[in-house]
């Protein structure tokens, strides 16, 4: 179920879990793109949050 740009809010932290669902791309997937600097997300203790707005940039592109 990939979504389009406009159903991502730009000023939400998302989860590694909401975005992998979002781009329909398995949680691991995200997280190399985030060890890669494809996604750029925020570590908070031991969780990944990546921003809306960065997650509607990658649909974008």
């Amino acid at each position: 179920m990939v979504i389009s740009p406009r159903e991502v809010d730009p000023n939400k932290f998302y989860t590694v879990e909401e975005v992998a669902v979002f781009l329909d791309i398995s949680e691991q997937t995200v997280r190399k793109h985030l060890r890669n600097y494809v996604l750029k997300g925020k570590k908070i203790g031991r969780r990944w949050h990546i921003k809306g707005a960065v997650i509607r940039k990658f649909i974008e592109d």
